[in-house]
């Protein structure tokens, strides 16, 4: 069962052993049924007496409805959890990837910019989570998944505690790695989503400092009674991220920023060191010469646009309440570009995600074509070559959201798109439809409101 080869829940073939931790070994894996790739968690026994046993299964069941719950593309989703053997088995997204903690191993430290657009990322995924009630409890390096494309996620909820869940730790044990621990957490108070910007700001010290805010040490206790005591060295090297990384390392819990503060802080950060050149290799040819790890952590943007998005879409999760109520958008009965009959099973787009897909492909244009392209069904027309071509005409592309309406199973977002060529500039908005295809939300249509004539954006 625990080989490659093996079998799980009747419908999960284990590949190969991808990585191991505290709770459990990961396999990527192949989903039968809906032949797509997967991540699969087999929990981890050693040694436990039948108490302790069902202690971690309780807690393993628990990872996966905390999981479940929570929808953004910063963070791992879980698919479905089996039982096998008497163990649990968590089914999550494969993210072909490797650790921040690989990376920082291989080159000892990224710089202020190149932590700010992970840290960014990771604040986000965290905002999203503690408006669910959910603490992740264990933010570090290794639970942070640098994709091959660049994207950013956050993993491994495995001790994280929702509110209202009762505690099933042993009494007296302190979950979590000390060395990105928060002070109060090392001395033996409950996490919070304070304790969790914390240990986000040391691992974003870690990133720039290239040690953790404790020092450098294999001695655990030694981190862990450093850690108690709030003794954490200055950051050295980390530029214009030096005062936010300060606050969120704060000794005061009350004094940090929330994890949504700290997306806005690092947004409003100024441009460190002179940018990259732009890439002038074509996305599609990468790919067809295997999967290429970027030189950083993620792709250094040319510029802050992607920051606004990034925003906008986190302002929506505390907000989707008061904008999902709107007017001129379609009532569903027709008449749209691409309107089909939506099937009653199709699962439903949490409104923050639909708006964050949207926003985040803009920002890939046009510099990106090829990976924005995945972003949309095939029944748009054009070939990747022609979209590719159509996006290549122009300098600049921006969006901003307009307004957001949820129906059913689907959401509508209506945006207004600035296209920049040559130094002229031209603005159009347009409708367009997200729904779920192939295990992710995706645009599936998108039609132009009146206004003034531009391009179709498909």
């Amino acid at each position: 069962m625990t080989e490659a080869g093996g079998m799980v829940g009747g419908r999960y073939a284990l590949v190969e052993r991808i990585g191991s931790g505290a709770m459990g070994v990961v396999w990527r894996a192949r989903d039968e049924l809906l032949d797509r790739e997967v991540a699969v968690k087999q929990l981890r026994l050693p040694d436990l007496t039948p108490e302790e046993a069902g202690t971690a299964r309780a807690r393993a069941m628990r990872e996966a409805r905390n999981a479940a719950r929570l929808h953004h593309p910063g963070a791992i989703s879980v698919f479905d959890v089996v039982v096998e053997d008497d163990r649990p088995w968590l089914v999550m997204e494969h993210l072909p990837s490797r650790s921040l903690a690989a990376l920082l191993a291989e080159r000892g430290r990224l710089d202020p910019d190149e932590a700010a657009l992970i840290g960014c990322h990771l604040a986000a995924a965290l905002t999203a989570a503690h408006a669910a009630g959910i603490v992740h409890r264990d933010v570090k390096p290794s639970n942070v998944l640098i994709g091959h494309d660049g994207t950013v996620k956050l993993t491994d909820f495995g001790i994280s505690r929702a509110a209202g869940d009762g505690t099933l730790t042993d009494s007296g044990m302190i979950t979590g790695t000390p060395a990105y621990l928060a002070p109060e957490v090392a001395r033996g108070e409950q996490p919070s989503s304070a304790s969790d910007v914390f240990s986000l700001g040391a691992t974003l010290y870690a990133a720039t400092e290239g040690r953790s805010p404790y020092g450098s040490s294999d001695n655990s206790f030694g981190l862990l009674y450093r850690a108690a005591a709030g003794r954490v060295e200055p950051p050295a090297r980390a530029g214009a991220l030096t005062d936010l990384l300060t606050r969120m390392l704060d000794t005061d819990p009350e004094r940090r920023p929330t994890a949504e503060g700290a997306v806005g802080l690092l947004a409003e950060l100024p441009a460190g060191a002179p940018e990259e050149p732009e890439r002038t290799e074509e996305p599609a040819a990468r790919a067809e010469e295997g999967p290429v790890e970027p030189a950083g952590a993620v792709e250094r943007p040319r510029r802050r646009r992607w920051l606004a998005p990034l925003v906008a879409a986190i302002v929506l999760v505390a907000g989707a309440a008061s904008v999902a109520a709107m007017s001129m958008l379609p009532d569903g009965t027709g008449g749209r570009a691409g309107e089909h009959a939506q099937p009653a099973s199709l699962p439903r787009v949490a409104v923050e995600d639909a708006v964050a897909l949207v926003q985040g492909h803009y920002d890939l244009l046009p510099e990106d074509p090829g990976v924005a392209y995945d972003n949309l069904t095939p029944s748009y027309s054009q070939s990747p070559e022609e979209y590719r071509a159509f996006w290549g005409r122009y300098d600049d592309v921006r969006a901003e959201l307009v307004e957001v309406r949820e129906e059913a199973a689907r959401v509508w977002v209506h945006v207004a798109v600035t296209f920049v060529r040559g130094g002229v500039e031209s603005t159009g908005t347009y409708l367009l439809r997200v729904e779920h295809y192939e295990g992710r939300p995706r645009i599936v249509a998108a039609e132009e409101l009146p206004g003034p004539t531009v391009p179709p954006i498909g």
